[in-house]
């Protein structure tokens, strides 16, 4: 159903309101221990979902192609790393009882989601996912194709939440990336696409002519709007690229700092304890035989 741009849509709006509500119901239940920020983080991750499947920005992206890309945008790097700051699964961990605990690390540390999360996996995935929507005839066919729409938006937010897992480490996981690895994954992710929106940008002819039929009256030519959609994607997406760059360096620093601390402590009390053995062996010699 189609209200004035707005859809309600049957998948996704159940879908975020039932993860809200599990996950306020969750965070209510852990009492303070779970940070405020990352309640913030994970409903304005749900709230951008919401945005690039029930809004307008849905309605529009199936007849403008840089509307389109606007909510590709989202789906795939807004969202996920939204939500995955969010820590849904620690917050679980907190608040479940000890059986639904095992069950929660057993399926964590299965095999399935060890290849799942394998980092060079996730990348070549999001890889894949989002050059297949973004370049191929499937863009099309999802504009005019409700089912093909929903396959569209469902994969590509897999891809983004699978493929910012290696680089946030938040939650367990069976892959844990140091983090000047957790750096070159997103770097090498974002020169890739820099150089394939600069390929794509220099294109003389429309890659998706079926929008051209469907646009309205004040969307652009159809190789403008091409190239507003691929400048979308290319400097925004640099620029959450480079955001991401710029948390885990801080993060980097902080742990390092951490780590710092942790081996002065070490160092400190191993002074003290060697101290304390000499003084008790001057104690013993000095004494009078």
């Amino acid at each position: 159903m189609n209200l004035a741009g707005w859809t309600l849509d049957p998948l996704w709006l159940p879908a975020a309101t039932t993860a809200a509500l599990l996950y306020l119901r969750a965070w209510q239940k852990a009492a303070g221990s779970h940070p405020r920020w990352r309640l913030a983080a994970f409903l304005a991750g749900l709230l951008s979902v919401l945005a690039a499947t029930v809004t307008p920005i849905e309605t529009l992206g199936n007849r403008v192609l840089w509307v389109n890309f606007t909510g590709f945008l989202v789906l795939t790097m807004v969202a996920p790393p939204l939500l995955l700051l969010g820590a849904p699964l620690t917050l679980a961990f907190r608040v479940a009882a000890p059986t639904t605990r095992r069950r929660l690390r057993a399926a964590y540390r299965s095999r399935i989601a060890a290849s799942l999360t394998f980092p060079v996996f996730t990348w070549l995935l999001f890889a894949v996912v989002t050059y297949l929507w973004q370049f191929t005839g499937l863009t099309d066919r999802a504009a005019t194709n409700p089912l093909v729409r929903e396959l569209q938006l469902v994969t590509l937010l897999i891809a983004g939440l699978l493929f910012w897992m290696p680089a946030l480490a938040v939650d367990p996981s069976p892959w844990r990336l140091p983090y000047p690895l957790r750096a070159l994954y997103v770097f090498v992710e974002m020169t890739h696409k820099a150089l394939f929106g600069g390929m794509f940008l220099s294109m003389n002819t429309a890659m998706h002519p079926g929008f051209a039929a469907r646009a309205p009256a004040w969307a652009p030519e159809p190789i403008a709007d091409q190239r507003i959609a691929i400048m979308i994607l290319w400097l925004a997406g640099n620029l959450l690229f480079v955001a991401a760059l710029a948390a885990i360096l801080v993060g980097w620093i902080r742990y390092e700092a951490r780590n710092q601390r942790r081996i002065d402590q070490r160092l400190a009390l191993q002074r003290a304890a060697e101290r304390r053995r000499r003084a008790a062996l001057e104690q013993i010699f000095q004494r009078p035989v």
